[in-house]
């Protein structure tokens, strides 16, 4: 907050556990958000992709029709009787690379991250990678 003799600096008390961010038009993505990771065998990966689908539709990326298409394809493909996890791994990859230019994607990190948690579960060790480009820690 900038005062009358322009000073911006950050004055905090308890700042446990939460994220302090300074400077003009910054943004957080999910780091030090605690998640509970699900068991992949518990994840029914159609609804939770339809779910994410349903959180994120209200973002504001520049990218949006591209993060709706990358949402659609891993829909699509979780539809399938025997989903193709490196189809839906590719597409939720996307995803995250389209939401992150979002500049209310840290407003909605603690409801996200939940539903990638349980994505990234589902898709498995090969990527794990997807966790990091969110900052859940895997």
């Amino acid at each position: 907050m900038t005062t009358g003799n322009g000073d911006r600096s950050v004055k905090a008390g308890n700042a446990v556990g939460s994220q302090i961010i300074t400077g003009d038009n910054n943004t957080a993505i999910m780091k030090g958000i605690t998640v509970q990771w699900p068991q992949a065998e518990n994840v029914s990966i159609a609804d939770e992709i339809a779910a994410l689908k349903a959180d994120l539709a209200s973002l504001r990326s520049p990218e949006q029709s591209k993060l709706e298409r990358a949402l659609e394809d891993a829909s699509e493909e979780a539809g399938k009787a025997e989903p193709d996890k490196d189809e839906i791994g590719g597409a939720i990859e996307r995803v995250i690379k389209y939401a992150k230019k979002a500049d209310d994607l840290s407003s909605q990190a603690e409801k996200l991250a939940p539903r990638f948690a349980a994505i990234i579960a589902w898709l498995g060790p090969t990527w794990n990678k997807l966790a990091g480009m969110i900052g859940l820690g895997a």
